[in-house]
């Protein structure tokens, strides 16, 4: 392999992972140091190379190790669920927070009772 396609390879990767995470050009930019979008948008399509500093920065912001980055065949699905599981955590965690005490326990007591109806539907 030549030094296009692993940077090719590798700005997949990190668009692949950077998504599944829900995180925009702009917050990946800016949890790595870069100014603007446009240094990670040059990256994911393989005309920039990314310092190593930055690889494991970035592999520790998208939770994966170095190594996922430059793996030449698809991510394992596991790592793209576990990424949207977590989102979907951080959301629903967000709004929960913004009920008051009240509304929490009417969502507590509906959860449940969602969970007991389709135990028997199962």
């Amino acid at each position: 392999m030549n030094k296009e396609e692993a940077k090719k390879i590798f700005g997949q990767n990190l668009q692949r992972l950077r998504t599944a995470k829900g995180m925009s050009q702009d917050e990946l930019a800016k949890a790595l140091g870069y100014t603007n979008r446009s240094s990670i948008n040059k990256i994911e399509v393989g005309k920039s190379d990314m310092p190593r500093m930055k690889i494991e920065q970035a592999a520790h912001v998208l939770g994966v190790s170095p190594l996922e980055l430059f793996k030449n065949s698809p991510l394992e699905n596991d790592v793209v669920i576990d990424s949207e599981i977590d989102e979907q955590l951080r959301l629903i965690e967000d709004q929960f927070g913004q009920l008051n005490d009240t509304n929490k326990m009417k969502l507590s007591v509906y959860l449940q009772a969602l969970i007991d109806s389709q135990e028997g539907n199962e």
